[in-house]
């Protein structure tokens, strides 16, 4: 391997050759030279320290040899090596590939790269250096971005579609201007603390818990005196904690309006438990400590809410002393999945 390198004859006569090795060991991008035989003659401390291999490693080897891969991948990188022989600068874009690390592991790996010949004294190419760049990182953050974007459209989309929903079930409910106006911004309200809630977390979902807390705050807090919850932790997925967020919400009205917070003597249990034989939720609100209480003539909204959750079955029974509300749903359809597969996928 020679140290210094012919320059173009059009410089000053003290340039004609090049310290080689002075320009490229200290450059701090990665550099890689093979001759026309695709064998690797030199490389940079950056080039050695990105593939993780000593010189020792991959000097007088074939690159092929040094950095095996699919007969296929090593076809086409092999034809873009050729035609920087035949004089052209090459550039790969993006090459996903299955990275062997010095301590045996692996993992998926995305580099770019640019080839550049290298003219000999008589003017035919007898190098071809190689400029690479990892940009593993740069890629998955492009690859998250995207994803967030579209799960950000889709739940715009999805905002709008709710809103829309809630306004024709209230407008349907409510006898004056008035009353269609309070009662929608106190259910947009709702929907906005789902949303900051769910923000907060990462959009991962939020525990059954804090969904009854967030919506019990406004009466008292849970537990206390007046309320008790008692259940596992379970993770609602986000458009389960936004679905269970709004149920509540209407339960929670109605149990200050007619029910339970309606009364100094008024309690509310919420129990809940996870039935494995049938892979259920299931879910208990039992209002307790009045009289009198009636089944009403017509659907409220909470109930015209769940009609449109298919996954969900929903039981109401009302007593004397309060109302009771089963309901069971599909753990599958409301559980927060627990991990997620966030990795690059070759191009």
């Amino acid at each position: 391997m020679l140290d210094q390198l012919w320059t173009h004859k059009g410089l000053p006569a003290e340039s004609v050759f090049l310290n080689f090795r002075k320009l490229l060991d200290n450059i701090l991008t990665p550099y890689m030279v093979m001759d026309t035989e695709l064998i690797i003659i030199y490389a940079n401390d950056a080039y050695l320290q990105t593939v993780e291999r000593s010189l020792n490693d991959i000097v007088g080897r074939y690159i092929f040899d040094s950095f095996p891969d699919s007969d296929e991948r090593v076809a086409e990188v092999r034809a873009t090596f050729l035609e920087t022989l035949d004089g052209q600068p090459t550039k790969l874009e993006r090459q996903f590939f299955e990275f062997e690390h010095a301590d045996g592991t692996s993992s998926t790996k995305c580099w770019q790269c640019v080839q550049t010949p290298y003219y000999g004294p008589d003017g035919d190419v007898i190098y071809i250096i190689q400029h690479a760049e990892d940009v593993t990182a740069a890629v998955a953050l492009e690859q998250k971005n995207d994803m967030v974007a579209r799960e950000l459209d889709h739940r715009v989309k999805n905002m709008f579609a709710v809103v829309q929903s809630v306004a024709a079930l209230s407008s349907q409910r409510a006898e004056t201007a008035d009353d269609f106006r309070e009662d929608f911004i106190a259910r947009l309200a709702a929907m906005s603390r789902t949303y900051d809630a769910l923000s907060s977390a990462d959009w991962n979902g939020l525990q059954l818990s804090e969904i009854f807390r967030a919506e019990l705050d406004q009466y008292g807090g849970a537990p206390s005196t007046r309320i008790g919850l008692s259940g596992p932790d379970i993770r609602f997925g986000p458009r389960a904690s936004q679905d269970a967020s709004m149920v509540f919400h209407e339960l929670a009205t109605n149990a200050a309006k007619y029910g339970c917070f309606s009364t100094a003597t008024g309690r509310l249990d919420i129990s809940w438990h996870i039935d494995r034989a049938a892979n259920k939720l299931e879910i208990e609100w039992a209002e307790s400590g009045m009289s009198g209480i009636t089944e009403p003539v017509e659907l409220g909204f909470g109930s015209q809410l769940t009609n449109f959750m298919p996954t969900v079955s929903v039981e109401r029974i009302y007593r004397p002393e309060g109302l009771v509300v089963r309901a069971s749903m599909d753990l599958p359809a409301v559980r927060q999945p627990k991990t997620f597969d966030m990795d690059a996928q070759r191009a």
